[in-house]
């Protein structure tokens, strides 16, 4: 009954006497209800009088008539009644719960004035407005949720429109619109009820002045720097405050500030907002009243309780010490922040005591000085008793288990627990937001049984795209099955609708113009090893690509020993790859090697003349062995700390060793060794600042001295990733932000045409992540230093004397797409000088 009460728009004092038995009163409406007697206590002896209902008349702005309103209100002619009564009382809930009515009241009259306990019963009902649409002005794009909810033919009361503007208004005012106006008004168009809501959200109140007042340990500066939540997140000095003005920012600011002094000792800190006045020009000044109290520093500290871990190992853990400020912060976080991996909690859940319980223990405070007492109630360690996977509808147990590092018998652990879950959502089979281990306790045994409920997403792609580019249209074919199942491609019933569920990647791939075709496939088995995530691979591609006059083609000169045009022609192109990724676990969970054997296939026919064909042909087999350790933390995309190191050797069989009497392998077989080290280190500066060094090595060598290296095997240097993507030949190309590409003439060029021998580059960027949008996608901008040098000649190279450029860049990484980025760079070694200005735009697509 109460929410009656609260909506103005619902009018129920003719029932009033039935809650306040004490009060008589009564009313007299006018509109044909002068007649009509409130229902009311006149005397005390007819509080609970016996009444007979004769009719029930339907009054007010209703479509319903007096047979639905009984069967709703479960009220009808002849039934007995007392007045009070629960009766009434619930006949007015049903009413307000069928969510058809914005104002209900319930009269009644005596029907005939010889019979006193004979009545007829008034429902006053003005029903809902039913809603077809809702026009939201004032606001943009954005949408709220309480609309978003409401349909169309929905019917909606006074109180649901009030929740629409609360929602905008408390949405604005957190952006610092304090002065916003919200009105509403319905209107009728082609007969379908519109309800326009105007927003007019008014000046962003601004904070011109902030002031504190009883700090001494900080200063208005750092205090400032305390308030993230009212900082305006992309300020320009020079054009306006940096700070918006919002009631619940302040609040959470004050904690910040409140949380900082408790990190420093003064436990007994207060901070409030002390008053706030408003300023000629419309903007607000803000005064924040700050008392200190004593800082306290930590004194004695004891542990008590603890068996199976030993008390110089604890003191270890704890890292603070006695004279050390009395950090409240820092030491909830250095005994039960389980996220913490530095936390006494942590080193207990993963040996397995999930129940300890750990009760810090202030024992007195003398001198300023708190000694501090922790207590330790170990209990028993919990083992694992069954591990069970609920939800996986197509993908098999098997793929889910070998993930998990979660397994019957072993000792509870967190850690492990965290690790599984990284390496499920590895897999992308599913919705990581969706991915809950649950823990159910076995009192009787003192272990658990960790359930890991998931829930599938599609892993099947398919992607058609297109562009044009070099007046021909070029598409794009792509189908990915991320969850195949090769054991089941015979078992035909089990397609669903392809044969799935043993985690193996397909990849089927196209890609067509006029003058290029090129098919493959791809297949991936993760897991060849019972015990071990190894991964195996095959990849096959074939492509035919139509040679023009134009193109420089890196290889076609060399191989002909001469630098004549490029004619036109086809060249065939066959891609075999088989290798094999196994992870180090002997060395760090960081560490993988992998090998690989590749075949490749090229012929080239072109007609010089009418009568005369030129043909090439050749074949390169090759072994790869890589070794890496990533270890970037938190991910990939924007590391805050970790560290990259790859080491790389590829080899071809020396045919001219082997088979030095015959000349086919001489000619139409490349012959080289190749060995490349990358390495890059990431350290988190302060807050969103990264600094990033990186260093490179390449090597090109051959067995034969008198074997030629041609361009396609040498290393080329200069541009950006992009530079040489449209080329068939796999080029090895190191980028160099402000110098030329290696395929273009130009004089900034750093590779000849023929490419280099051996290559050194080294990198200084520092990074400032702008905006994390989600886990996947993430907006920065760096300052970079880099230079490299590259020679054709083994003696002559000198790793110091490098082309070094210098600039800016914004990155940006959109989950599933990619890099996206743009460099603006200036070559400090450039050797045209004659333009005034050096600088140059590069821009970054798909690859960082």
């Amino acid at each position: 009954m109460e929410k009656f009460y609260k909506s103005k728009n619902f009018f129920l004092f003719p029932l009033f006497f039935f809650l306040f038995l004490d009060i008589s009163f009564s009313k007299t409406e006018n509109n044909n209800k002068n007649n009509l007697e409130i229902i009311q206590k006149e005397k005390k002896d007819e509080l609970f009088s016996s009444f007979l209902i004769k009719n029930i008349f339907i009054m007010g702005g209703t479509k319903y008539n007096r047979d639905f309103i009984s069967n709703l209100s479960h009220i009808y002619p002849g039934d007995e009644i007392f007045i009070p009564s629960k009766k009434i009382d619930q006949a007015i809930k049903k009413l307000w719960k069928s969510n058809l009515f914005g104002k209900i009241s319930i009269y009644k009259k005596n029907s005939s004035s010889l019979n006193s306990n004979e009545i007829d019963l008034f429902f006053d009902l003005e029903d809902l407005r039913e809603v077809d649409k809702i026009n939201v002005k004032g606001t943009g794009i954005i949408k709220f949720f309480s609309i978003e909810k409401i349909k169309s033919g929905d019917k909606i009361s006074e109180n649901s429109i009030q929740i629409i503007k609360n929602d905008i208004k408390n949405y604005y005012i957190k952006k610092g619109y304090n002065e916003i106006s919200i009105k509403s008004k319905w209107s009728i168009q082609n007969g379908k009820n519109i309800l326009n809501i105007y927003v007019d959200k008014g000046k962003k109140i601004e904070i011109e002045n902030i002031l504190f007042d009883g700090n001494n340990y900080f200063s208005k500066e750092e205090l400032l720097n305390f308030m993230v939540n009212i900082r305006k997140k992309f300020f320009v000095p020079m054009l306006g405050n940096s700070f918006y003005f919002s009631h619940e920012n302040i609040k959470e600011d004050l904690k910040n500030i409140l949380r900082k002094y408790q990190s420093m000792g003064f436990l007994d800190a207060q901070v409030f907002l002390d008053y706030i006045w408003k300023k000629n020009s419309g903007n607000y000044g803000i005064q924040i009243k700050i008392i200190e109290g004593n800082q306290y520093f930590l004194g004695d500290i004891n542990f008590v309780g603890n068996t199976f871990i030993k008390t110089n190992l604890l003191r270890k853990i704890f890292s603070y010490k006695k004279g050390d400020i009395y950090n409240k912060i820092g030491i909830h976080n250095n005994i039960f922040n389980s996220e913490y991996e530095s936390s006494i909690l942590s080193k207990y859940l993963n040996i397995g005591h999930l129940f300890v319980k750990i009760v810090p223990i202030e024992k007195r405070i003398e001198n300023n000085k708190i000694h501090l007492e922790i207590k330790i109630e170990e209990n028993k360690p919990v083992y694992i008793n069954k591990v069970n996977i609920s939800g996986n509808t197509t993908t098999k147990d098997h793929v889910i288990r070998r993930e998990l590092t979660t397994y019957p018998g072993d000792l509870f652990s967190p850690q492990k627990i965290k690790y599984s879950m990284l390496r499920l959502v590895d897999l992308n089979l599913f919705d990581n937001s969706k991915i809950h281990p649950l823990i159910h306790q076995n009192k009787e045994n003192n272990t658990i049984d960790i359930e890991w409920r998931i829930i599938e997403k599609n892993s099947n792609q398919i992607k058609i795209y297109g562009g044009y580019g070099g007046d021909e249209f070029i598409g794009n074919f792509k189908l990915n099955f991320g969850n195949f199942s090769l054991s089941n491609f015979l078992k035909v019933k089990s397609w669903n609708p392809i044969p799935q569920g043993d985690g193996q990647k397909l990849f089927l791939f196209s890609k067509f113009s006029k003058d290029t075709k090129s098919y493959g496939f791809s297949f991936i088995e993760p897991w060849i090893e019972k015990t071990s995530p190894t991964s195996l691979s095959f990849h096959l591609n074939y492509s035919k690509k139509k040679i023009k006059k134009s193109e420089n083609v890196f290889f076609l000169p060399r191989f002909f020993n001469s630098d004549t045009t490029v004619h036109e022609g086809f060249i065939d192109k066959i891609e075999m790859s088989l290798s094999l990724n196994k992870p180090l676990i002997i060395l760090d969970p960081y560490s993988k090697i992998r090998l690989s054997m590749d075949y490749e296939a090229l012929n080239y026919n072109t007609k010089l003349f009418s009568s005369h064909n030129r043909k090439l042909k050749y074949t390169n087999i090759k072994s790869l062995i890589s070794l890496q350790r990533i270890s970037n933390d938190p991910d990939f995309i924007f590391p805050f700390k970790g560290s990259e190191l790859k080491l790389i050797g590829i080899f071809t069989p020396p045919y001219s060793i082997l088979f030095r009497n015959t000349k086919k392998f001489k000619i139409y077989w490349m012959e080289f060794f190749k060995i490349t080290i990358n390495t890059f280190w990431y350290k988190k500066i302060i807050d969103n600042l990264v600094i990033k060094v990186g260093n490179e090595f390449g090597f090109l060598g051959r067995y034969d001295k008198t074997k030629i290296l041609f361009p396609i095997q040498r290393f080329h240097m200069g541009g950006d990733k992009n530079s040489l993507s449209s080329k068939i030949e796999n080029i090895d190309h190191i980028p160099l932000r402000g110098y030329s590409s290696p395929n273009r003439k130009n004089t900034e060029n750093i590779s000849t045409n023929n490419g280099g021998l051996i290559y050194n580059k080294s990198i200084l960027e520092i990074r400032y992540l702008i905006k994390e949008f989600s886990n996947t996608s993430k907006f920065w901008s760096n300052i970079f230093i880099e230079g490299g040098n590259i020679s054709d000649s083994y003696k002559k190279f000198n790793p110091l004397k490098m082309k070094k450029s210098f600039g800016i860049g914004f990155r940006i990484f959109l989950f599933p797409i990619g890099f996206f980025g743009i460099d603006i760079c200036n070559p400090v070694d450039r050797k045209d000088f004659s333009i005034k200005s050096g600088w140059k735009t590069n821009f970054v697509i798909g690859k960082d």
